[in-house]
């Protein structure tokens, strides 16, 4: 039995198959991790998630960023400009899909392997249970009857750049944005969430090299999201697999073992529609 994680797939689902394909991945009896963004801006974001869907026990996801947007589009917000979820959200088991896709977790940890799971990343100041802890309440939000509401909350509302106190919106939305758009951070905790240049802002480091991570030496964690660093494979403690295979870049598979972690990719051509 292998366990394998792939970074973030975003709608392309031949380059999916043709690495699946490379590695002889077996459902019946190998794992596939998915670091989250699973759908958007390529070209078949259905095909993507009815084939992880029908992994059943075989795949596990966390949720990306792209993936809530999916979530607040089917709430009723409205879509922006390249988002390619037209088909998804026309389909006749579009439903049967949201509902898979909102029981998703924010984060999975695997403690008889050592690895974390999360699209992003943590504040630098969370321990490995707190970051635990307020996965499983926002999980609750979307999982919950008014999960319409809170995703649409998610599409419309303003994140907070730092955690806000007391156990509201507010709150819940700090920590699906820490989870799902961190890439810089100062060492107390606070975001820049327009900041998506390779150039971190004043104060700010990537949200793994603060000199004092709280959750660090229970785990080695797992990410995407940051397409325009590129995979993250220098850290002892995080490796990141996001190589922007929508833009044309690769799609980055890992091997996950507790000493050793092997590498294989595809070639991607744009996927992206413009």
């Amino acid at each position: 039995m292998a366990t394998y994680a792939i970074g973030d797939i975003q709608g392309c689902y031949k380059p999916l198959k043709r690495l699946l394909e490379k590695i002889q991945f077996n459902p019946e009896k190998d794992v596939l991790w998915c670091v989250g963004d699973l759908v958007n801006r390529g070209p078949d974001s259905l095909k993507v998630l009815r084939y992880l869907k029908s992994l059943g026990d075989a795949c596990v996801c966390v949720l990306g960023n792209h993936d809530l947007h999916l979530l607040g589009q089917a709430a009723g917000e409205r879509p922006y400009r390249r988002d390619t979820l037209q088909k998804v959200l026309a389909a006749p088991d579009c439903d049967e899909l949201m509902d898979w896709l909102r029981y998703r977790p924010l984060l999975h940890h695997d403690t008889k392997r050592g690895w974390c799971m999360v699209h992003a990343g943590f504040p630098p100041d969370w321990t490995l249970e707190k970051c635990k802890k307020r996965a499983k309440k926002a999980e609750k939000m979307l999982r919950g009857k008014e999960w319409m509401e809170f995703c649409r909350h998610i599409h419309t509302q303003d994140f907070p750049v730092c955690e806000p106190a007391g156990k509201g919106v507010p709150r819940q939305l700090f920590t699906v944005a820490a989870f799902t758009r961190v890439r810089y951070c100062t060492p107390d905790g606070c975001f820049d969430w327009r900041n998506r240049s390779s150039e971190p802002g004043k104060n700010e480091r990537a949200w793994y090299v603060h000199k004092k991570l709280a959750w660090r030496g229970d785990c080695r964690v797992l990410f995407g999201h940051w397409a325009a660093r590129g995979p993250v494979t220098d850290q002892p403690h995080v490796l990141g697999l996001d190589s922007g295979c929508v833009w044309g870049g690769k799609l980055t598979l890992a091997r996950l073992g507790k000493k050793k972690v092997v590498l294989s990719s595809v070639d991607c051509q744009v996927c992206q529609s413009l």
